[in-house]
């Protein structure tokens, strides 16, 4: 069970209070996480979110955004962001705590989709800051206890759809994908994966240590890391219904602030 009761999650829609809001899943892991380590949120010059999703045909309305947290000096996330779409048939949810491009402590990946009235998506991942074949040792010290959780004959038996190969490269095998699921699945990811990589990733903030590799080879293998995960075209379905709402120009925009480091190295 998670140490965090405050993940438990709001129940909501008036008209369907047994149905989760995927959004307030998402936030409570968020929060958690900006809580823990002091961080403090980017705001626009309404002190709204950072940046404002607006779709790109007349009235131009808003239908989503980023919100951008930064941490204190010395703490190895560097940033956190969550991105969202709302709207007639969506609910997207994307929520990434990126560790320092210096740092061995793995990045924090949390997927949480919704297309009402029973389709449901999710994707959570802690990927890996080292090469798994050269150097295993690192994957059985960071990522390995998360078998616990994975080898349960009850997770087991969720199959974990396809993913791009050259992706794969960079994601860890511990992670849990699927698209297209029913809300039962969903649920089970919701209550007892998501606490279990949660509480894993801040254990691994807070005592974490790897010096197998030097702070050049984090650096530059991280730099890769970004070039596959936040490539256009590595997700073209993805980034291209986003596109199709808020314009090319917004796609960019977004890309650009998932990989921007905010202390300098």
């Amino acid at each position: 069970m998670s140490e965090h009761p405050e993940l438990r999650p709001r129940e909501a829609v008036a008209n369907d209070p047994s149905r989760p809001v995927p959004l307030a899943d998402t936030e409570a892991v968020r929060d958690a996480i900006a809580r823990r380590y002091g961080m403090s949120e980017l705001l626009d010059a309404t002190g709204g979110p950072a940046i404002r999703l607006k779709l790109r045909f007349p009235p131009h309305a808003e239908a989503g955004w980023m919100r951008i947290w930064t941490t204190p000096a010395g703490c190895p996330i560097d940033r956190l962001y969550h991105i969202w779409v709302g709207g007639q048939g969506n609910d997207v949810n994307l929520m990434y705590a990126m560790t320092r491009a210096d740092s061995p402590v793995p990045h924090f990946f949390l997927h949480y989709n919704v297309n009402p009235p029973d389709d449901w998506s999710y994707h959570v991942d802690l990927p890996g800051k080292v090469d798994g074949v050269m150097y295993p040792d690192y994957w059985e010290q960071a990522l390995a206890p998360l078998s616990e959780i994975t080898q349960q004959k009850r997770f087991k038996a969720i199959p974990q759809r396809r993913i791009q190969a050259d992706r794969k490269q960079y994601l860890s095998t511990w992670g849990f994908y699927g698209k297209e699921i029913d809300q039962a699945e969903y649920t089970l990811i919701r209550d007892e994966v998501v606490p279990f990589y949660l509480d894993h990733f801040l254990r691994l903030v807070d005592n974490f240590r790897y010096e197998t590799v030097s702070r050049d080879y984090l650096i530059e293998r991280g730099r890769k890391q970004m070039d596959i995960l936040l490539k256009r075209e590595m997700d073209l379905s993805g980034w291209g219904r986003l596109e199709s709402l808020f314009g090319r120009e917004a796609g960019d925009q977004l890309r650009y602030e998932c990989r921007r480091e905010h202390h300098a190295l």
